[in-house]
């Protein structure tokens, strides 16, 4: 009796531990992209399938505006592709740990505005939302576009307002350098920009 009692707690004691593994199992999502209500990415190790909402970020340009969501890239006129080797690099000597997966995506000319030569939005993603962007980091885009001498390089920022108020965002000026078709600048800071001619 106690053969059959020390084997069905080790039979129970082994299913618990698989179910801790199974809970233990972080997804490694593959790319997101548009699904009905959101974005869609499938776990490369487990097959397992996630729809997340849209995170956007929005810009208004004169009486035309639009939003871009930073994990899928969906906007009015398509989707913003990713960026291909675009990477990022902690500026501290001892970088925080950072959660979640960084995603660039771009495109030349998306918006009724001519003198948005390229949108761009940057984020970490972390199971189809937000992560919380740790540190400050030297951010470096290779572009396939070729950059007037003189541009601006903006953030848009949201600030406080309603739809009565004809800009409620905020255009912060970067500082960044364009060299070899690459864009290299510093942000901490999960946003739409905007690559515009002066």
């Amino acid at each position: 009796m106690k053969r059959i009692f020390a084997l069905l707690l080790f039979l129970a004691l082994l299913a618990a531990g698989a179910g801790l593994a199974e809970e233990a199992h972080e997804h490694t999502w593959g790319e997101w992209t548009p699904a009905e209500g959101g974005h869609t990415a499938v776990c490369a190790s487990c097959g397992e399938a996630l729809t997340a909402k849209h995170y956007t970020f929005a810009t208004r340009l004169g009486s035309f505006s639009d939003s871009v969501c930073g994990m899928c890239g969906q906007y009015s006129g398509g989707v913003f592709p990713l960026i291909e080797g675009a990477s990022i690099a902690s500026t501290k000597e001892k970088p925080s740990k950072q959660r979640g997966e960084f995603i660039a995506r771009g495109m030349e000319k998306p918006f009724s505005d001519e003198n948005v030569l390229f949108a761009f939005t940057v984020a970490y993603a972390n199971n189809g939302g937000l992560a919380t962007w740790k540190d400050m980091s030297v951010i470096t885009l290779p572009l396939p576009l070729t950059l007037p001498d003189t541009y601006r390089l903006i953030r848009v920022q949201p600030s406080a307002g309603d739809d009565s108020v004809q800009n409620p965002e905020k255009w912060i000026d970067l500082q960044s350098t364009w060299e070899n078709g690459a864009l290299t600048f510093t942000a901490k800071t999960p946003a739409l920009y905007l690559i515009v001619a002066q």
